[in-house]
């Protein structure tokens, strides 16, 4: 279940058609069936949606939740799983996390806050949620901008639940080949949203990439006015040729991507960090890329290579940073031998 979809159904039910509960993970240490933004929503007449990790936790979890329902009011709730406890369960994880279970019923200030996010969401856009943990004079909900390139990992302290909100990011490979496809298909596999951009109309034909959200044919020396890049974009440069890369790479590198990675060998690196300094490009601008770009896996095969840049790229999202990650020093300040 999709967290759009979950938070349109709380907007729903704030709007008037009924009540429940959305637990949401605010802390999470250890190694726990259940991901660091997970979500589960009950409704007062039994239903369900999203999960946070199913099994004896999540039974748990609804327990509070129905009776977050009925008392109208937030709560906090702990679990712990140890070593004893998981074999018990049949489980090899432990660790301990903390949820935030609010209710959710009729209320204009939940119903505005709700509908803003899953249409932000649905949108793939990102968001940050805000919710006030004592609802003595009401719900305490706002929707706000998110933190440039900041974290997607939730912060709960005493007052408050800061929660950013994404829905699928979105990366663009520019190049079509062999490998590029590969790398726009593993990315879409692990939930991201993939345009594929070749300046060949057969490279980038729709019927060949199906699991692309787009394919854009366009000319490589102005791509900006083809593509739309903002601060949440993750960008590959894999097109069939060092010329073609550069070109790219002095375009993309002054933006303020999320993510700008370029495949090529160390040598090739390095030359186009000579390259780019050519085309003014500063050296700060050069060591924000990712290049050679993907984690360090010994890939070889076009598959494998897709493995290694995607890995990286989850990196750089869960991490909640733009870290150089595989930018070697080479890039941003050594000359050719």
């Amino acid at each position: 279940m999709s967290l759009a979809a979950i938070l349109a159904e709380c907007a729903r039910l704030a709007a008037g058609g009924g009540a429940g509960a959305l637990a949401s993970v605010a802390k999470r240490h250890g190694s726990l069936p259940m991901s660091a933004t997970a979500k589960l929503l009950v409704t007062a007449g039994g239903a369900r949606m999203g999960t946070v990790g199913g099994g004896c936790l999540e039974a748990e979890i609804i327990e509070r939740a129905c009776d977050v329902i009925e008392r109208r009011i937030p709560a906090r709730s702990r679990h712990s799983l140890n070593a004893e406890l998981a074999g018990d369960y049949g489980l090899t994880c432990g660790g301990t996390a903390e949820l935030f279970i609010e209710p959710v019923f009729p209320d204009p200030t939940l119903a505005v806050a709700y509908g803003e996010a899953a249409a932000i969401v649905a949108r793939g856009d990102r968001c940050t949620m805000v919710t006030g943990l004592d609802w003595t004079s009401g719900p305490v909900k706002t929707v706000r901008a998110p933190e440039p390139g900041g974290t997607e990992l939730p912060e709960l302290s005493d007052r408050e639940l800061v929660e950013p909100l994404t829905g699928k990011p979105r990366v663009v490979v520019f190049g079509g080949g062999h490998v590029g496809a590969r790398i726009a298909e593993a990315a879409a596999f692990a939930g991201w949203r993939a345009t594929v951009v070749d300046d060949r109309p057969d490279f980038a034909d729709p019927a060949r990439l199906p699991f692309a959200e787009r394919a854009v044919t366009c000319d490589f020396h102005d791509v900006t006015a083809a593509v739309q890049l903002d601060a949440d974009s993750y960008v590959v440069i894999a097109t069939r040729g060092h010329q073609h890369d550069v070109e790219l790479a002095a375009q993309l590198a002054p933006l303020p991507l999320r993510y700008l990675g370029m495949l090529g060998s160390r040598r090739k690196t390095a030359l186009t960090a000579k390259q780019l300094r050519d085309w003014d490009v500063t050296d700060e601008q050069i060591a924000r890329m990712h290049a050679p770009v993907g984690i360090s896996i010994g890939a070889d095969t076009p598959e494998e290579i897709a493995v290694s840049v995607v890995a990286e790229m989850i990196a750089i999202r869960r991490a909640g940073t733009s870290r150089r990650g595989g930018v070697e020093s080479t890039l941003a300040g050594q000359e050719l031998p």
